[in-house]
């Protein structure tokens, strides 16, 4: 269900978005979402720095509960005319108002905030749209396949969880990497892993989520997370929809709001009660 738009929402100029249509997810991706895959053709979490590799894994479509009863999650979206900086910035950009993290995904997004405290980094125009979120926190409502939850993503570096960055930096590559869970829970329930790399024409986006797990100290552990292999197909199957909307509508939303400075007092925060 959506969340409705304030009036003063409704003025915002990228408010457009809202109501465009969805574009279709391709068929193939919905077929190999429909039912698990096999998990020896997961990548584990502790192989995360395979992404660098050329070319493709295994399997980069698909969900599963693996033998250890944790949960995963391979996506590959394909996204013509996006750039690896552009969702560096969309990152940085789309936490800060509700009404950015809406028209991503406007049937299961509702609400999303940033402390005050990480506002404040995100909108440091001396760092790269790329570290701007590092060690900060989006709060949303979310629905990824299990009715309406709230959720803490917390946003980390890519050397923090452990990439290689001798071979990641020689390479035209980015990552958005992140822990999320329960906003009351102090061991966050996933992880997941953005990973952009520059072809012909675009960026594909190669995402991985890994449930039941956590990166410490740049090393992988496993929580005692209970996974519902609902709850992995329910999360498999929201998240083509989200990035094929966003593939279709990132440049232009880019192109009309990268160049405008955002000011913590022109930012529309709301609450989560409302």
């Amino acid at each position: 269900m959506r969340q409705p738009l304030s009036e003063a929402e409704r003025r915002k100029p990228y408010a457009k978005y809202f109501d465009e249509p969805y574009p279709p997810v391709p068929e193939d991706i919905l077929e190999q979402m429909a039912r698990p895959m096999d998990p020896a053709l997961a990548l584990p979490i502790q192989e995360r720095n395979d992404l660098l590799n050329p070319g493709y894994l295994p399997r980069e479509v698909g969900w599963c509960v693996m033998p250890d009863g944790s949960g995963y999650i391979a996506s590959l979206t394909r996204m013509p005319g996006v750039t690896l900086e552009m969702i560096e910035w969309w990152f940085a950009w789309h936490g800060l108002e509700s009404l950015r993290y809406q028209i991503w995904d406007p049937n299961d997004h509702y609400l999303a905030r940033v402390s005050p405290d990480h506002r404040q980094r995100r909108l440091d125009p001396a760092l790269s749209w790329r570290e701007r979120n590092w060690n900060t926190s989006d709060f949303v409502l979310e629905n990824v396949g299990e009715g309406t939850s709230a959720l803490r993503i917390s946003f980390r570096s890519p050397e923090s969880f452990g990439f290689d960055m001798e071979r990641f930096n020689a390479q035209p590559v980015t990552a958005i990497c992140a822990h999320s869970g329960p906003p009351d829970w102090d061991i966050p329930r996933t992880t997941f892993i953005h990973f952009a790399r520059a072809v012909e024409g675009g960026i594909e986006l190669r995402t991985r989520f890994w449930l039941g797990w956590m990166i410490v100290n740049k090393q992988p552990v496993r929580t005692d997370f209970a996974v519902d292999p609902r709850r992995v197909q329910g999360l498999s199957r929201h998240s083509p929809q989200e990035y094929y909307r966003l593939a279709k509508y990132l440049p232009q939303i880019f192109a009309e709001n990268h160049d405008k400075p955002d000011r913590a007092e022109d930012l529309t925060v709301m609450d989560f009660a409302g």
